[in-house]
């Protein structure tokens, strides 16, 4: 079937307007069809979705406490920046944790619940990026968090140190 599109002058506005005749009405079958259609301009947008945490869940009383304020604020920064010392903020983070006391709630726990306030842009998105339940403990943050953070030079120099251990003359071993 083709459609002939034909023009006409409005009379109120001296404009010329298209009319184009009316599309005829599919057949039945074929209108549940045309309701599932989705339009390309939705295709293109993406859906936002929360994705499941890469923390894996301690203990089943894990949510009887409540992170308030003024605890997070006490956190430690880490932005994932080279001239950031993990190490330092592991240690720092700890001990801030460790005054926090909730009531049958373990330390893992709390410290786990409290790192994604803790953690700030490069690392922020590094923590989400984590695959879904691969930490199940502080340890296991803490491994992968200094395996990407740690500097590597760091390491290196570390190990060159231990290596070229000797012992100097006069000096007692």
């Amino acid at each position: 079937m083709v459609c002939v599109q034909e023009w006409s002058t409005d009379p109120s506005t001296s404009r010329l307007v298209r009319n184009t005749p009316l599309a005829p009405t599919p057949p039945p079958e074929f209108i549940p069809f045309m309701t599932n259609q989705v339009s390309l301009q939705d295709k293109f947008y993406l859906i936002r979705t929360s994705l499941p945490s890469c923390f894996r869940s301690l203990e089943a009383n894990d949510n009887n406490f409540e992170l308030k304020p003024q605890f997070i604020n006490t956190l430690p920064r880490f932005y994932g920046l080279e001239s950031e010392d993990a190490n330092f903020f592991i240690r720092e983070f700890e001990e801030v944790c460790l005054m926090m006391r909730f009531p049958q709630t373990g330390e893992d726990t709390v410290r786990l619940r409290f790192i994604p306030f803790a953690l700030k842009d490069i690392a922020k998105k590094w923590l989400y990026s984590l695959p879904v339940g691969l930490i199940s403990s502080w340890n296991d943050f803490v491994k992968v968090f200094l395996k990407k953070f740690y500097q590597i030079h760091k390491t290196a120099l570390i190990r060159k140190n231990i290596m070229q251990f000797r012992q100097e003359t006069n000096k007692p071993f």
